[in-house]
């Protein structure tokens, strides 16, 4: 079945890409640590955005993931996988526009504030204002959706017998790691769910590897 052989690639493609994502980013530090977060993009500026740019390929990819496991099981459990990938979607879509605000803006702030003669203050105050402004919630508050959606295929994929239980309950654990990057600041929480991500998407793989194997048996 090829949809199941696209979908198992993307669920080890996804999160291996987000792994190299958190090893190679940048240390990133609480708010209120404007002046030491600049200076460290400053001094990795390549890193910073390159790391950012990995992310949104994982985005991409996740969002092939996504679409094939809901299709997969919309034929046994429709509403599940109707709610799960338009919830994950519309959670995907949070995460890139929080990969542009965390990413892309704060790397060309960090860029800015290590060229000669450029107000510190005022930069250090532009970062501040961006980190903790209340119009960010929406866009944080929408990739909400990815941990309710994720949750909600992996669950129906487990109890309708297309992914192993053990793991769609490492892949639930995964999701709410990863979900949760965007409330917390730790470089090693975040190679830690990318990790475990990586190590569920190979679980959720072999599933799926073994459905396809199944279903081109039956068909031959």
């Amino acid at each position: 079945m090829q949809r199941a052989r696209v979908t198992a690639a993307a669920f080890v493609a996804a999160p291996a890409l987000l792994l190299a994502d958190n090893l190679l980013h940048p240390k990133e530090y609480d708010p209120g640590n404007e002046a030491a977060q600049l200076r460290v993009i400053a001094d990795s500026y390549e890193r910073w955005q390159i790391a950012h740019m990995l992310a949104f390929a994982a985005i991409l990819i996740v969002a092939v993931a996504i679409l094939g496991l809901a299709s997969l099981l919309y034929e046994r459990r429709p509403r599940a996988a109707l709610w799960g990938g338009a919830l994950g979607l519309a959670g995907l879509f949070g995460f890139a526009a929080a990969l542009t605000l965390d990413g892309f803006t704060w790397g060309v702030l960090g860029e800015l504030s290590g060229r000669p003669g450029v107000d510190q203050r005022t930069v250090r105050l532009a970062l501040d204002e961006i980190q903790n402004s209340a119009w960010s919630l929406p866009y944080y508050l929408t990739a909400l959706g990815y941990i309710l959606g994720l949750v909600i295929l992996a669950v129906g994929a487990a109890r309708s017998g297309l992914i192993a239980r053990p793991a769609a309950g490492l892949l639930v654990v995964a999701v709410l790691m990863t979900g949760t990057e965007t409330m917390l600041v730790s470089n090693a929480y975040f190679v830690a769910g990318a990790a475990l991500m990586l190590v569920a998407g190979v679980g959720v793989a072999l599933s799926l590897r073994r459905l396809g194997e199944s279903a081109a048996w039956t068909s031959s």
